[in-house]
């Protein structure tokens, strides 16, 4: 049997490898479910969600990098770097998402999505301690980070699945 110390650096890295496969994942499903959509659908808004699929792609990205990529670069950079907490709910109005274009946007969190992964596969087993502190006065790990993040997507990929289901049903 081996000792709690050799397995938690086993599982520990398992643990990332899983993080990663579920970051890497969210491009891919963008890009098989938008690829396709008809310029007028990325504006429309559905019934069951408060985002049409536009405002979600640039949401996705924006969050990308500007919130969970960069407070996994400055606990990355920093010691313990102050993590404020930010809003995001206004990003649509202030950022003019209805007035974007979505498969810029989606090609844009696509490249971002990327970058960020191979920096965190260049990582050190013992970066992944490194840490923050959030406006609750809690500190995060990068592994915590990335569960957020990978939340974040899960979270999004299910509500843009359920507008794709809404949307097909009109045309079905």
């Amino acid at each position: 049997m081996l000792s709690d110390t050799m397995e938690r650096p086993a599982l520990l890295s398992q643990a990332y490898r899983h993080l990663l496969l579920a970051l890497e994942e969210m491009p891919l499903f963008l890009e098989q479910a938008l690829a396709e959509l008809p310029s007028e659908a990325w504006g429309r808004q559905p019934e069951r969600d408060r985002s049409p699929l536009l405002e979600h792609v640039w949401h996705l990205h924006d969050c990308e990098v500007d919130l969970y990529g960069l407070r996994i670069h400055k606990a990355l950079s920093e010691e313990l770097p102050w993590l404020p907490p930010m809003e995001v709910s206004d990003w649509p109005r202030e950022r003019a998402y209805h007035l974007r274009d979505g498969a810029v946007g989606l090609a844009a969190f696509s490249s971002a999505r990327q970058a960020l992964l191979a920096e965190l596969r260049a990582l050190e087993p013992a970066q992944l301690g490194r840490s923050g502190i959030r406006g609750d006065g809690s500190s995060i790990n990068i592994l915590g980070l990335l569960e957020l993040l990978a939340d974040h997507d899960r979270d999004h990929r299910w509500r843009i699945a359920a507008i794709l289901r809404e949307f097909a049903g009109l045309h079905g």
